[in-house]
């Protein structure tokens, strides 16, 4: 009877046990990487009161008499099954997503193995959990390195002094602003913008430089110059005094700029008729220019190539006649073109002349400032009454007999040759358009926007085209386009500028582009000349008169002044095709089509194109070398694959380290030691250290915990049968001892 007490004690400490187990359950519902106890029971032991026996011939066989006396716990083992994941916004919270456990490591060196993953990094670099642990794994670049069971330790190099710097490609070419000391204050905005004049200004982090960026720079120096003019006229001071360099990279071989030219021969146009016209003209009254007289002659063959010859009439009639390819016609000082081509009329008219070209005087132009009789006289080579009356070729000595020229087949080509003075985007951005005037001394040029419009007269020549341009630049060098040649023009006199080079100096412009250069007396006189072509290349005064097709005497010489330059007038050997000289209808006709042409092949200098792109630099980085903790980290986060990636500001993304995963064979053999570790055993013999994901180990799960796998249904289900065994064990103890009592109230 005394049996059964204990019997029934050894039940209530067994259902407290267990009671204890359930509430540390309960108590844990929320404990991060958790996992539940299971705990059974077993009977303790018995006492035997009958041995069994086997049956006889006579008697059958006896089974054994036993009787039990208690119960004790069984075991008590962790639920090691997957639980759910609580997901978080801390970049080193990480779960398990199969078997294993994060291996962690106390000051003593001892190593536990957990399921709860809330770790973090320590401003010294370690990756440790809630209790200071350090995380085990590998530390550094880990690639291709094996699963490890080291301290994890972020190790951030010390950073070097840097100045604070951007780069980018602009035109291919990769372009660097940079200050030149390091310091975090000098972490700017370096704005390039367009501006007449240079000047800078600075403000609230961003420093705004202003320039002509469409200016020629060919050198380096020449851009670095321009940028501290303008750092210089804005007062610009930056912090800690520290100034602004440029860099290209790469430099091509040939930075300078290319003047653009062109020489066009192709423009073609129809010759409409031969024309001739007898010229003369004479100072103006009013001190300006000159007043011009002329009589124009128009045949309708254009393959007639004939001669006109006036005459003066002794009768006073105008008279007619034709042979040989040679008209000559006499006029009278009251002559006028009504009457010329009434005797044409009438001449053409008659059987015998009806294959003779039809010929007619298209005008007659006798200004009042003219004496008519001294006029007509010029005309048909009688020396005038005026001294002051010139011909063509500024003489007093006066040709009565022109060839007229026709156009082949009808059509023929026109030339220009032109270069620019200003090298770069200016000539590629201008159109040249000619127009045709009526009169003489009218040739004028004007700009509208990027075209160039040029007025060409019956007297134009290269030099009165060139004289007009310059004037219309007014000043702006990127205007001045110069003439060497257009087909069928003379090219008059030199133009004559001064050098801005040299003291006293002259520049005399000769045709096809050819420059002296030469130094003026007092007196006017020239001296030293050296001679140039287009291009620039020295040559000399025989290379210049031979291309010209003149004698070196027709050029400006030592000794000669600036008044008594002579005139280019005679058409340069080999230029021109005689067939295709322009006579004055045959001018205007092309002129006043408006041919137009653009200068080519310029090209801005290495630095301009450049700098024409330049927009805003954002310059970052700048430091004073220091020592770096975790702190200096703009992000870091673990992966899957374990892998603990950080953002740095300098060293950009860097490889931290590696978690790893620790599995068993037996890890039920597990023994708990508190703090959600478990402490390796004999019974689940030593970890398996692998990469996460590799042999079975589990995979890591990035800004997550694992939940605790408390099911509170069944520990609640498990309350309530622990709570009815104890009960039910607690009444064998009062059953027994009320047995007791009666049995000791037996004597009374």
């Amino acid at each position: 009877m005394v049996k059964s007490l204990f019997t029934g004690v050894t039940g209530l400490k067994a259902h407290q046990q267990r009671m204890d187990m359930i509430g540390n359950n309960i108590a844990n519902v929320n404990t991060v990487g958790y996992k539940a106890d299971v705990m059974t029971f077993a009977d303790v032991y018995y006492q035997s009161k009958r041995n069994p026996s086997a049956p006889t011939a006579t008697l059958g066989g006896i089974n054994p008499r036993q009787v039990g006396y208690g119960v004790k716990v069984s075991s008590c083992e962790a639920n090691l099954t997957q639980s759910g994941y609580n997901f978080t916004d801390s970049k080193t919270d990480i779960a398990l997503d199969g078997r294993g456990f994060f291996q962690v490591m106390d000051g003593a060196g001892n190593i536990y193995y957990t399921r709860a993953g809330n770790f973090k990094f320590d401003r010294a670099g370690y990756l440790v959990n809630a209790d200071g642990y350090h995380v085990l794994g590998v530390s550094g670049e880990c690639d291709g390195v094996s699963g490890s069971s080291d301290i994890i330790r972020a190790v951030i190099p010390n950073t070097d002094n840097h100045v604070s710097s951007a780069t980018k490609t602009v035109n291919g070419t990769n372009v660097t602003v940079s200050v030149t000391a390091p310091s975090k204050y000098t972490n700017m905005s370096v704005a390039f913008k367009n501006a007449d004049f240079p000047y800078a200004t600075y403000a609230n982090g961003l420093l705004t430089i202003f320039f002509n960026q469409d200016q020629q720079f060919n050198s380096k120096d020449e851009f670095d110059n321009e940028i501290r003019k303008a750092l210089t006229a804005g007062g610009v001071t930056l912090p800690n005094d520290v100034e602004v360099t440029i860099d290209f990279d790469p430099i091509p071989d040939n930075t300078v700029a290319v003047a653009a030219a062109n020489k066009v021969e192709d423009l073609r146009f129809s010759q409409v008729e031969s024309t001739c016209r007898f010229h003369i003209y004479k100072p103006s009254a009013t001190g300006k220019g000159n007043d011009h007289a002329y009589i124009d002659f128009s045949v309708n063959d254009n393959a007639n190539k004939d001669t006109i010859k006036l005459e003066m009439s002794t009768d006073g009639k105008v008279g007619v006649e034709y042979a040989n390819g040679e008209w000559t016609i006499k006029i009278a000082d009251d002559t006028t073109v009504s009457d010329i081509n009434k005797v044409l009329k009438e001449y053409l008219a008659l059987d015998e002349h009806a294959n003779y070209p039809q010929l007619s005087c298209t005008s007659m132009q006798i200004p009042s400032s003219f004496k008519r009789e001294d006029a007509i006289a010029a005309f048909t080579g009688t020396a005038p009454a005026d001294p002051t009356i010139k011909a063509d070729d500024g003489t007093t000595k006066f040709n009565n007999e022109i060839k007229m020229y026709g156009a082949v087949d009808g059509k023929t080509t026109g030339m220009f040759d032109l270069g620019v003075k200003v090298a770069g985007e200016y000539a590629n951005n201008y159109r040249i358009q000619f127009a045709s005037k009526s009169g003489y001394g009218n040739t004028t040029a004007a700009w509208e926007e990027n075209t160039l419009t040029i007025n060409v007269c019956a007297d134009t020549t290269i030099a009165d085209i060139n004289r007009a341009i310059k004037k219309a630049a007014n000043g702006d060098d990127k205007k001045l386009i110069t003439f060497y040649d257009i087909n069928g023009l003379d090219y008059g006199k030199p133009i004559v500028t001064d050098d801005p080079d040299v003291e006293n100096g002259k520049i005399i412009e000769y045709p096809l582009g050819y420059t002296a250069k030469a130094k003026a007396a007092d007196d006017g006189t020239l001296s030293n000349i050296t001679w140039t072509d287009r291009y620039g290349k020295t040559v000399t005064a025989a290379d210049v008169a031979e291309r010209l097709g003149v004698t070196e005497g027709d050029l400006v010489a030592d000794g000669a002044t600036l008044d008594n330059i002579p005139p280019i007038s005679k058409v340069p050997a080999g230029e021109v095709d005689f067939e295709k000289v322009w006579n004055v209808a045959t001018r205007d006709k092309f002129f006043g089509g408006y041919p137009s042409v653009n200068p080519k092949e310029g090209d801005d200098s290495f630095y301009t194109k450049t700098a024409k792109s330049l927009s805003t630099f954002n310059l970052t980085d700048g430091r004073i070398g220091s020592e770096q903790t975790m702190d200096e980290f703009t992000d870091y986060m673990i992966g899957s694959d374990g892998v603990i990636i950080g953002l740095h500001p300098v060293y950009g993304t860097m490889v931290l380290g590696r978690v790893d995963i620790a599995t068993f064979d037996n890890p039920n053999g597990l023994e708990k030691v508190g703090g959600t570790n478990f402490r390796a055993t004999v019974a689940s013999g030593p970890a398996s250290v692998k990469k996460p994901g590799e042999d079975g180990a589990a995979m890591v799960v990035p800004n997550a915990l694992e939940m605790s796998n408390v099911d509170l249904a069944d520990e609640f289900t498990n309350m309530i049968t622990t709570q009815r065994g104890y009960q039910a064990n607690s009444r064998v103890v009062t059953v027994s001892d009320t047995m007791i009592e009666e049995l000791l109230s037996l004597k009374r």
